[in-house]
């Protein structure tokens, strides 16, 4: 009778992942499996070694990120601090610019824009704008002083020369003046425009100034009225209505000078004018001439000469210009 032989698990061949690589390790000799060995040691050595270097690759990068946008932040910021140089060094620049809180309310804006509507950033901007409008300097209050003194003598001629006129009226009336002012062939302030020539006893530009009406000091509404056109006109708030016009007279007289000059509107109860330009010096020339010689033929025998010597012309000198409140006759000369 035949014996059959039982064979444990173990004495089977392990077909598994596990039982090929353990049968691959142990069909090599020792040499190579020290090879082996060290090779994966040394790429786990690398590998270790890799990422540990991760973190300080990735530092220097964010580093070097930082100093490209920072130089590229300085190039602004230079470029900013020209531009803001530049508009401090003008004369003519509003005060606030001048001052060193607006350079850290242009550095808290570029650094966070969402801050700027933040109640502490509109507590900077408050402080800068407040800082900017103090001063203690003489000069300033002496500017101040004549800027009100200005603004009295344009109120002054508005008041006199036409309070009874509606607004738009007294705008003209004061908007003659500042083009007066800012024309070369006249004074360079509102008061030296108002007040030229008071002191001669025909040469007043605006006969309020030397025919007695100051007598009676402006007081009343209309008095406050005028301060508050020749502010309006002086602080340049008004749309031009007289298009440059530097002559008016009332509708009820036509003096001989408005012949050479150019008509450029009608407001209320006053006409008003400007100097001729370019090809127009023809025109106005010859109409003033024409006018002039029939205010001569208009006039008796002796006292033609007398006609010729009152009558004022565009080329008449400004010492012996006369201007008179309610016909404004008084030219300067052609350019």
């Amino acid at each position: 009778m035949s014996k059959k032989t039982h064979l444990s698990p173990r004495g089977n061949a392990d077909r598994s992942l596990r039982g090929r690589i353990a049968r691959w390790w142990l069909a090599k000799p020792d040499t190579e499996q020290r090879a082996v060995i060290a090779r994966a040691a040394v790429t786990s050595v690398c590998a270790l070694g890799l990422m540990a270097a991760m973190p300080v690759i990735s530092s220097v990068n964010l580093q070097k990120q930082a100093e490209a946008e920072a130089r590229a932040q300085t190039e602004r910021f230079a470029a900013a601090q020209d531009a803001g140089d530049a508009v401090r060094a003008d004369p003519k620049a509003p005060r606030l610019m001048q001052h060193e809180w607006l350079r850290n309310v242009e550095y808290s804006l570029e650094r966070n824009p969402d801050g700027a509507l933040s109640r502490y950033s509109g507590l900077e901007r408050d402080a800068a704008v407040l800082a900017g409008m103090k001063s203690f300097d003489p000069a300033h209050l002496a500017r101040a002083e004549d800027m009100d003194r200005q603004m009295k003598c344009l109120a002054e001629a508005v008041y006199y020369e036409a309070r009874s006129e509606s607004s738009s009226g007294q705008l003209a009336v004061a908007e003659v003046i500042m083009n007066r002012v800012r024309d070369h062939r006249y004074p360079n302030t509102a008061c030296d425009v108002v007040y030229q020539g008071a002191t001669q006893t025909t040469g007043c530009q605006f006969t309020f100034t030397c025919d007695g009406a100051m007598a009676r000091a402006p007081h009343g509404y209309r008095w406050t009225r005028a301060k508050t056109v020749a502010a309006h006109v002086m602080l340049e708030l008004q749309e031009s209505r007289t298009s440059g016009a530097t002559h008016y007279h009332a509708n009820y007289v036509n003096p001989v000078w408005n012949s050479g000059l150019i008509h450029t509107s009608t407001i209320g109860t006053h006409i008003f004018y400007r100097f001729p330009r370019g090809t127009e010096w023809a025109s106005a020339k010859a109409a003033e001439r024409a006018r002039i010689k029939q205010a001569n033929a208009e006039s008796n025998g002796g006292g033609s000469n007398k006609a010729q010597k009152t009558i004022m012309t565009v080329d008449a000198p400004p010492e012996t210009k006369d201007l008179n409140a309610r016909s404004l006759n008084v030219l300067s000369p052609a350019p």
